[in-house]
This record gives C-alpha cells, structure tokens and sequence, in this order.
C-alpha cells in the first residue's frame, strides 16, 4: 500500500498557482461538467447554532479520471472574537479505482480562492 501524502497551505501555496494552466483545468472540469456522466451529490451542510457555525462537505466525480476528492470547509462566524480564522477547510483525495486515500491536502481554503479565480478568468 503507498503511503497517503500530507500537504500543507504554505506548501499548496508554492505548487498550485493561478496561470494559465490552472485556468485550463477549471475550463476542463466545467466541460466535463457540462458533456459527461459526472456524479456530483448534493452539498452536505451541517449547521453548529449555538457556535454560530456550519460544515459542508462537497464531491464529485468525472468518469476516466483515476481520482476524485471530497472537499470539506468549516465557517464559524464568532471565531474573529476567539482570535481565529472565520473559514477553514481541507480536501481528501482517493483513488476512483480503489478507493484509497492518496493525499490530505490542509489548505485552509486556498485552492477554493484559485479554482474561483480561475473560473472568473474563463468565464470572462
């Protein structure tokens, strides 16, 4: 069995970054979207009143790519008073053929900013 790769923000933050071929991966994924078969349950939303907060879990997959990831943020909106992020959040990647977790990606929300990046510069 491999072995499950970690990845942390400020790594994310010097592998992933908002070019060119970042934006044409997103135009891809809307394509997929739009052309294939994908499963893409709906959102996961749990609700923390009394903390004023929430989680939502995302997922999907696109039929011949060997992967799919299931992203999960967190909002709790008092955490500003607490001296803490608002927002947090990480994705898990598993392989479509087995179901193996392959990597932990703790980026805090970072690749969400550049995949809406990127789909504003394809958008326009």
């Amino acid at each position: 069995m491999s072995r499950m790769m970690i990845l942390t923000e400020a790594e994310l933050r010097n592998i992933v970054t908002l070019d060119l071929d970042t934006a044409a991966c997103v135009e891809n994924a809307f394509r997929a979207l739009a052309t294939l078969p994908v499963a893409m349950p709906p959102i996961l939303r749990l609700d923390i009143p009394e903390h004023h907060g929430e989680v939502d879990v995302k997922s999907a997959y696109v039929p011949g790519i060997d992967g799919f990831a299931v992203k999960i943020s967190s909002g709790f909106f008092d955490n500003p008073k607490l001296g803490l992020p608002s927002g947090g959040g990480m994705m898990v990647l598993l392989s479509a053929k087995t179901g193996v977790v392959e990597a932990l990606l703790l980026d805090n929300g970072y690749l969400t900013d550049i995949r809406t990046a990127a789909a504003g510069a394809v958008a326009a």
